[in-house]
């Protein structure tokens, strides 16, 4: 398994793109960054793409890259996953032929560029030799966590946004996970804010590991406000993790 971060910032600043993970050139993990990131032939390599949730930084490039795709006349598809609350907003408030047209019908409705697909937690989607999981989490809007699991049985975690969560660390404690990627949004002075918004700190961090039954060997730290970047490094390094680090734009990281 190998992973390009194309963004993984909690926000859009130069040098700091919204959350988009590339798994294997074919499956995204949110897609706040796609267009700018990849050239058009490794556009026209993703296949799927599983939300977290409808906040504009997550689904920000996806209206980009169907166009992208089209205008290429490459003849790619693009299946987009996540929970019915997701993709009913979608619908409704991206693809509805006037925010942006709708890409479930173009270029033609026997051959169209997107399809979306609604997932059930406890209901894993099995998409090219991984078994995608995935379950509800805690954010201020319907929110879901994944785990991606390959043939041997080992397994990457996704929190997407998220505050305090039970569920996933429940679905956890099922599957062999070598690596969870999970958001740090705010620094520890900000925590009403964290919590109010469905956000973490490095303090409320610590409380999640602790209800972990298995703490896995890395945590890539993403969604960092980069305003605060610096105050929430030094804030994470006083849990004493060795496995703790932060997500860079452009990173890759395999498993």
């Amino acid at each position: 398994m190998q992973i390009k971060v194309l963004g993984s910032s909690g926000s859009e600043v130069p040098g700091h793109n919204p959350p988009g993970f590339l798994i294997d050139d074919f499956l995204l993990l949110d897609a706040g960054t796609v267009s700018l990131s990849l050239g058009r032939e490794a556009q026209c390599q993703i296949t799927h793409i599983f939300l977290t949730h409808a906040h504009f930084d997550h689904i920000k490039a996806i209206p980009f890259l169907v166009d992208n795709i089209v205008s290429s006349d490459q003849g790619c598809q693009l299946i987009i996953l996540s929970g019915k609350e997701v993709i009913e907003d979608l619908k409704r408030n991206i693809f509805n032929d006037r925010i942006w047209p709708d890409f479930t019908n173009l270029p033609d409705s026997r051959h169209p560029v997107i399809r979306f697909q609604e997932i059930l937690p406890g209901e894993p989607v099995a998409v090219r030799g991984y078994r995608v999981h995935s379950t509800t989490v805690d954010h201020s809007v319907p929110a879901y966590g994944y785990l991606i699991e390959n043939s041997s049985r080992l397994a990457l975690a996704y929190t997407g946004d998220t505050g305090p969560t039970e569920n996933l660390w429940r679905l956890m404690s099922e599957h062999l996970v070598k690596a969870l990627i999970i958001e740090v949004s705010f620094p520890d002075e900000m925590q009403p804010l964290a919590l109010a918004s469905g956000h973490l700190t490095p303090s409320l961090l610590a409380l999640e590991m602790r209800k972990m039954k298995t703490i896995p060997e890395k945590i890539y730290i993403t969604h960092l406000k980069p305003f605060y970047r610096d105050i929430i490094k030094s804030q994470l390094s006083n849990l004493n993790h060795p496995g703790i680090e932060i997500l860079e734009d452009g990173m890759i990281l395999s498993f």
